[in-house]
């Protein structure tokens, strides 16, 4: 954690500008996790590990700033507690004041729905550094008092864009939050649901094969896997616009950076990491997030197991590939052939007394019963 810097300054905006005082001025950091080598520069990673060679920078800016000097702003209070499922206007001045600090609760409408409470989720782990288990997605007026103070938020990795439009997103697994910065500022602010860690077995129906070529119509594969959503650094290779349906399910808007894995919407996105390894954001935020990336744009992942993105070697870097599953049944069809047996009577002729003689041929079937399922 940094130590206390003098104030930040922070750039007009409407009635949040902080006052010009004159007189001393506290400020509260709060580093969002561990920055990498000390202040003398640069933690270079050792010959075996880093990811093509790359350095953890030094740490040049505080996490989160936090302008707490009295008369900064004019406030209001909150009468009640806001949670899921409340209305009303404070609920509007919270949505409107979290889209101002960067955050994505929704359109301010005064109505408090999922999309706000995973704001305040977000808001609650990456400034207030609450757990994420024990994060309550309530305002209380004590916190409304805090969102309404000047706020910047740093990104860990400044100027990591080098092309306009300066863009590039930082991933926390540890708080679960993800966050695109444009030109260092925070434009966009997600809570987020990562993969588990934890082993799978599923059937899936793949409309591709090894080499990535469609096929039709898809095949079932009985396979498993690790759900794993590695640390590293990556860059956004491709996007798709929709819905995609994927082997383990349909994804809204993908935008891809490692392999198969992509930051996409989702209908369920937990406090607790809950995918196969892909990064879920909230199904509506997918409708815009590709208007705020870049193809090309890099992407840093710090792990759950705290090592800087950089320090990760290129294999540590690439998701666990699936495998077939040892103990799925195997299926097979059987195709029965049904003989069709034909007896024709002898023909008697009389050659004393010529008549008229008629043979008939009489068809007699048999068919085999179906096979036992």
């Amino acid at each position: 954690m940094n130590s206390p810097r003098p104030r930040v300054a922070i750039n007009p905006s409407n009635r949040w500008l902080p006052a010009a005082a004159a007189v001393g001025v506290l400020v509260v950091v709060i580093a969002i996790g561990a920055f990498g080598g000390g202040d003398d520069g640069a933690a270079t990673i050792s010959p075996n590990g880093g990811s093509e060679g790359l350095t953890v920078p030094a740490s040049t800016l505080p996490g989160v700033v936090i302008d707490t000097s009295p008369g900064s702003v004019v406030k209001t209070n909150l009468t009640r507690t806001l949670l899921l499922g409340l209305a009303g206007d404070d609920v509007a001045r919270l949505q409107t004041r979290l889209a101002e600090l960067g955050f994505a609760p929704g359109v301010a409408d005064g109505a408090f729905g999922d999309q706000t409470q995973q704001a305040i989720w977000a808001f609650e782990k990456l400034v207030l550094k609450t757990p994420r288990a024990k994060a309550t997605g309530k305002v209380t007026n004590n916190m409304w008092q805090l969102i309404q103070d000047p706020i910047v938020i740093h990104p860990r990795r400044a100027d990591a864009a080098i092309d306009p439009p300066k863009t590039h997103m930082e991933i926390y697994l540890p708080e679960q939050v993800a966050i695109v910065f444009t030109a260092n500022k925070a434009t966009l602010i997600m809570h987020i649901a990562s993969g588990t860690d934890q082993e799978w077995c599923e059937t899936l129906l793949k409309d591709t094969d090894e080499k990535g070529n469609p096929v039709f119509p898809s095949i079932e594969s009985a396979e498993c896997g690790v759900s794993k959503t590695p640390g590293g650094v990556f860059k956004f290779t491709r996007r798709v616009v929709g819905e995609r349906m994927g082997p383990l399910g349909g994804m809204w808007n993908p935008v891809y950076f490692n392999k198969g894995i992509a930051v996409h919407g989702a209908i369920n996105i937990p406090l607790e990491p809950a995918s196969h390894g892909c990064i879920r954001i909230h199904k509506r935020i997918s409708e815009t997030f590709q208007n705020y990336v870049n193809i090309g744009d890099r992407v840093f992942v710090w792990g759950q197991d705290g090592k800087e993105p950089e320090a990760y070697t290129k294999e540590e870097s690439l998701p666990i590939f699936n495998r077939r599953d040892p103990n799925a049944t195997t299926t097979t069809s059987t195709t029965t052939t049904v003989a069709v047996a034909t007896t024709i009577p002898a023909t008697t002729t009389t050659l004393a007394k010529p008549v008229a003689t008629t043979t008939t041929a009489a068809i007699a079937t048999t068919t085999a019963a179906p096979p036992t399922p």
